[in-house]
């Protein structure tokens, strides 16, 4: 590229005065011609930089996309020549090896001499590639560290005493029951008071040496009031990264997490273990592990005291126990031993002992083997004295029950709390809380694969009358009838939740024309319109319906849910048994 002669009349010894000028700047500087962006003059840094191919005007190094933003700013004419008439923009350059890099690019005017007409631009262009990849980065980061958050629902605080404010999150409010909209308490002892009164003084203590920076406490655990009266476990997680010169802490920040439903399992877990426990202190069941691979062996204090070892005693592998065994049963109870190393599953065996005094004691055994997370084989077993207590066999069936059946119960409890926090306990459909989870998932579902989301929402007519005239118990029984009509006419691949009292949702992603939509609520309507008997009872009651559907790249399915409410309110005001489809021009 050279520097082209332009059309319009210059003073050729103050242009060249001016590329001397440029010709010295260290930045890539070019000079061009407003509008098109003719190239006048470019130094040598420029060239080097950014011209790697022959072109006459600006705008031919810039990529396609960028090219409206360029034009603009070479076309808008300034006031004056003034630098403070400098504008920016941020572009990519395309290379000839398929790379791009990024640039800002200034844009300055000056003005050759006293001709208005003489105004030219000077642009220079600043490497702006790592600062942009270092953004592009920090926003990627930042955007998989909250999706991280919330996926694991993790409520954020932040508490900046240096700045004078506090922040929490959207889920730090949702942990709490709070809505957006929600004023918090206005001062810790307003705080306080929504704490469990058995962890106040803890929970104080745990947060200020949380902030003294004490390991102990950078995870602590308390209940707080939920806004509808029950109360919630948190784990509280909080460090503090910022102190002033005199170690007082001025920033502290963390994450709350709803560990209800584990403590609960927790609570269940422990009685259970309690009552194992006192099973095997009442039958005097004594428990071994012993590590086949390491050679270590360890005995419960009901086994030192079955074999008369005092307490104090290493237990030896492969010596103590084996030197107790008769010499008639020795042998057959090694093998029997050995026969079930690697054997997943439970063996039985009774032998005789001889304590150290030649008593002769009788003992039963049930042991199993198993490999550890390390890799190692174990062997683990409960030993018990049946010398003169029969009965005692049925005492510790009952603890080898208990013990076989804690890790299923625990697992059947868990699954039941979970599905109980999930589904209605009446109609077993699920609940709200399901239908918030269902929306979000479907909300993000649809969006990504370009399928519209549609929901209808259902109000039962009549059901107060047939509740009020007939009782609970058949008010009940009309519940359930709705919900099993709405499964077996949604469908499979629907999603059905009773939203409370006599409201039913039902979410449909669908692809297509949302004629769909009225078809299936009219099927719903007249469903819910046939008579149902219930004992000696005929109860008729009918269904009004709403509906909303949304599609995009960014469906939000708990703006469908009020658009839907709008429906049905609408439908419910003309005359009921009916639906009607949202409709957002009306509602403006």
């Amino acid at each position: 590229m050279k520097s082209e002669t332009m059309a319009i009349s210059l003073n050729q010894g103050e242009l060249a005065a001016y590329v001397t000028c440029i010709d010295t700047l260290p930045l890539p500087t070019a000079v061009v011609e407003p509008g098109a962006g003719r190239f006048v003059h470019a130094n040598q840094a420029f060239k080097q930089q950014w011209v790697a191919r022959s072109v006459s005007d600006l705008t031919s190094l810039i990529h396609s996309d960028d090219l409206v933003g360029v034009s603009t700013l070479l076309s808008e004419k300034p006031a004056n020549a003034s630098p403070e008439n400098t504008r920016s923009t941020l572009i990519r350059v395309p290379l000839t090896d398929g790379s791009i890099r990024w640039a800002k690019a200034f844009v300055s005017p000056f003005q050759l001499g006293l001709a208005p007409h003489a105004t030219l631009l000077m642009v220079q262009l600043v490497d702006f590639t790592d600062d942009k990849l270092m953004v592009d980065d920090l926003v990627a980061r930042e955007t998989r560290w909250n999706s991280a958050l919330v996926s694991s629902e993790s409520g954020v605080w932040d508490h900046d005493y240096r700045a004078g404010r506090k922040y929490y999150s959207p889920i730090w409010r949702w942990i709490r029951g709070l809505s957006p909209g929600d004023p918090l308490p206005a001062s810790k002892e307003a705080w306080l008071n929504l704490v469990h009164p058995d962890d106040r003084e803890f929970t104080l203590h745990a947060m200020e040496r949380q902030e003294a920076g004490d390991p102990a406490f950078q995870v602590f655990e308390y209940r707080e009031r939920h806004k509808d009266g029950h109360w919630v476990w948190i784990e509280c997680r909080g460090a503090c990264i910022d102190r002033d010169e005199n170690g007082r802490p001025m920033r502290v920040v963390g994450t709350d997490n709803d560990i209800t439903l584990r403590k609960d399992a927790e609570h269940r877990a422990a009685k259970i273990a309690r009552r194992l426990e006192m099973a095997l202190a009442i039958s005097g069941v004594g428990v071994f592990e012993s590590d086949l691979t390491a050679g270590e062996v360890d005995w419960d204090v009901r086994m030192y005291e079955i074999f008369g070892v005092p307490k104090h005693e290493r237990i030896r592998f492969g010596v103590t126990w084996e030197s107790f065994l008769h010499p008639d049963d020795l042998q057959r109870v090694l093998t029997n031993v050995r026969a079930h190393h690697g054997n997943e599953g439970c063996f039985w065996d009774r032998y005789r002992i001889i304590l150290a005094g030649g008593e002769e004691r009788i003992i039963k055994s049930c042991s199993m083997t198993f490999t550890d997370v390390d890799g190692h084989t174990k062997l683990v077993g409960a030993n018990w004295d049946v010398t003169h207590d029969v009965m005692l066999q049925q005492e510790l069936e009952r603890a080898k029950s208990l013990a076989e059946a804690r890790n299923a119960e625990l697992e059947a409890t868990r699954d039941q709390i979970e599905h109980n926090a999930l589904h209605d306990y009446l109609t077993g459909l699920p609940n709200r809380r399901y239908l918030d989870l269902a929306l979000d998932r479907l909300s993000k579902s649809c969006s990504r694969k370009n399928r519209h989301l549609g929901l209808l929402h259902i109000d039962l007519d009549g059901f107060k009358q047939i509740n009020d005239g007939f009782g609970h118990s058949v008010g009940d029984a009309v519940l359930s009838h709705a919900a099993e009509q709405l499964r077996e006419i949604a469908g499979a691949r629907n999603f059905v939740a009773r939203a409370g009292g006599d409201e039913f949702v039902v979410l449909v992603p669908f692809s297509g024309a949302p004629d769909r939509l009225s078809a299936l609520a009219n099927r719903i309507i007249v469903a819910m319109s046939r008579p149902f008997r219930y004992g000696d009872k005929l109860c008729q009651f009918g269904a009004s319906i709403g509906v909303a559907y949304a599609s995009g790249s960014s469906i939000n399915g708990h703006q469908i849910l009020l658009e839907a409410d709008t429906a049905l309110y609408e439908a419910k005001h003309s005359g009921k048994g009916r639906h009607a489809v949202f409709d957002a021009a009306a509602c403006r």
